[in-house]
């Protein structure tokens, strides 16, 4: 189910040559990501962004799990954001749960998953 309002043309007016250079920044953030052992909570709320900006467009044709990875994605990415901006720690298992799942590498690995299932991107 899509929210009626929200307005389509700022999900799927993203040409496919600007989705591919995403795909290789997305790539080279994870190796930073990787090379530092940790991911920040701005990259966190961005990679949120990103899994709804890449996968709104098909929502109601996902896998459940991907439909739960969304949510918790979310979630995670507004409690990121939500402590980031009063400079607020949170504990160290939320950046490890977060690095595990929601790192550009991990995303990287959704997407081509998602590929290998046939799920339309682009």
């Amino acid at each position: 189910m899509t929210i009626s309002f929200f307005p389509s043309s700022l999900v799927l007016d993203i040409p496919k040559g600007i989705f591919l250079i995403g795909l290789v920044g997305i790539f080279i953030a994870g190796l930073v990501e990787f090379r530092q052992g940790h991911i920040g909570r701005p990259a966190i709320f961005a990679n949120a962004l990103l899994l709804w900006q890449i996968f709104f467009s098909v929502w109601s044709t996902l896998p459940l799990w991907l439909n739960w990875y969304l949510n918790i994605g979310s979630i995670v990415g507004m409690i990121a954001i939500i402590s980031y901006i009063p400079r607020h720690h949170l504990p160290t298992e939320f950046y490890k749960f977060c690095f595990i799942l929601y790192g550009s590498l991990s995303i990287l690995l959704v997407i081509g998953f998602s590929i290998y299932l046939k799920i339309p991107l682009f």
